[in-house]
């Protein structure tokens, strides 16, 4: 007899940021400041655990939403970017790439622990979040996240996270 495996997947209508970005492409292009209404599902894989369900379809969706939330309405940076250089004082937040400048209120920034701010690194970075913000309610049987950023109608990039489940499952 096989063994299954099931997935769950939440994409659910509030899960959208409006977010500014750039990206370097080609080893020294440098994109202008740009924004994007991004739209974001997740999925998960794995056994049924003792509940009969691989997550709580609940607790996924308020770990998605709360990221979502907080992505909404900021400047995306870089902050491993070796060309790219972010600085922050008590106001403000400064971007440059080589002759090129960008100023911010830090209130209207988000650096994120990427190299670049591409749709593949936001869905990392939510996948990260969710994983930590869920903890222990990921539950035993979930071996797979999977978060997809669409940065323009069809246009995904997606992370997959190889999750350990508990061995007491």
């Amino acid at each position: 007899m096989s063994e299954s495996s099931y997935r769950v997947e939440v994409a659910k209508e509030q899960f959208v940021f409006s977010a500014a970005h750039f990206i370097t492409f080609a080893g020294d292009i440098c994109e202008r400041l740009h924004g994007h209404n991004y739209g974001v599902r997740a999925a998960v894989e794995g056994k049924l655990d003792e509940n009969r369900y691989v997550v709580d379809f609940i607790a996924l969706r308020d770990a998605v939403l709360k990221e979502t939330q907080a992505l909404d309405h900021h400047v995306l940076l870089p902050e491993h970017h070796a060309e790219i250089k972010v600085t922050a004082d008590d106001q403000e937040t400064t971007a440059m790439f080589r002759e090129r400048r960008w100023v911010f209120p830090n209130d209207d920034c988000i650096i994120l622990p990427v190299i670049n701010t591409t749709a593949e690194e936001i869905a990392g970075v939510i996948a990260d979040r969710v994983v930590e913000q869920m903890g222990d309610s990921l539950g035993s049987a979930m071996t797979l996240l999977e978060i997809g950023v669409d940065e323009n109608y069809g246009q995904w990039g997606i992370c997959r996270k190889s999750l350990v489940a508990n061995p007491s499952s």
